[in-house]
């Protein structure tokens, strides 16, 4: 079992206590520090890197948003508060989950599976040849799971992207170029707004492709590669 080292940031001694016994509860999870303040975080973090942050918000000298705000390489990140009116703030810093004083060992339990989930499928190549099938992507108030497979399509809106399934489609604020980079190769991008899974298509119509009932255009810019992709499958 891959063990995960976590700190924890609290000006309150009861939360620093009741914190570092779930901790302990946790058999994949080892303590790597306890600090009272977001100042004395930064220094702990610039010397000794962890993989998870359990994180108060309002504390003396550095708040919990700061310290986030300073942090070049951040890591997945609780935050584990008194105040659920930071929480819209605090998946924009991309938290991977919010917790509201007091918390309970369950909640607890269930923002660590979480957080390890995530982290487990952060393989580099060295570590394992094999990739996984599947991804998260965070969302405004979420963290959603996709399986390759399943999508059809994704659409660049200014800043955010589409992603498309037969059953959902969700937004991200993450640029085509960073998603294209990350897929596999049954990815193709055919227009500067829209990369479709060629698993999915039902038919190409001159410059269109057609998945289900969507449309997608094929750009002057992008024709070339694709069919090139598309040739490459024919069987005659």
């Amino acid at each position: 079992m891959t063990t995960y080292r976590c700190l924890i940031v609290d000006d309150e001694p009861p939360a620093r206590k009741l914190l570092s016994d779930y901790v302990s509860k946790t058999p994949n999870l080892e303590l790597a520090g306890v600090c009272s303040n977001g100042q004395e975080a930064l220094r702990f973090l610039q010397e000794f890197p962890v993989d998870i942050l359990l994180l108060d918000i309002r504390m003396p000298l550095m708040t919990g948003m700061d310290l986030l705000n300073e942090l070049l390489d951040k890591p997945l990140t609780i935050f584990v508060t008194a105040y659920e009116e930071y929480a819209v703030k605090g998946y924009e810093l991309d938290v991977i989950d919010y917790l509201v004083k007091p918390v309970s060992f369950e909640r607890f339990k269930k923002a660590i599976e979480k957080t390890v989930e995530y982290l487990s499928v952060q393989v580099s190549p060295v570590e394992s040849t094999e990739k996984p099938d599947y991804f998260f992507i965070k969302t405004d108030t979420r963290i959603v799971k996709f399986l390759f497979s399943e999508i059809q399509a994704i659409e660049a809106q200014r800043e955010y992207i589409k992603i498309i399934t037969p059953t959902r489609k969700v937004m991200s604020l993450v640029s085509l170029t960073s998603i294209a980079n990350a897929l596999p190769g049954d990815f193709v991008r055919i227009h500067r707004s829209f990369i479709i899974n060629m698993r999915h298509i039902d038919e190409v119509q001159s410059n269109d492709v057609v998945i289900g009932k969507e449309i997608y255009p094929i750009s002057r810019n992008y024709r070339d590669e694709f069919f090139k992709k598309l040739d490459d499958l024919k069987l005659l």
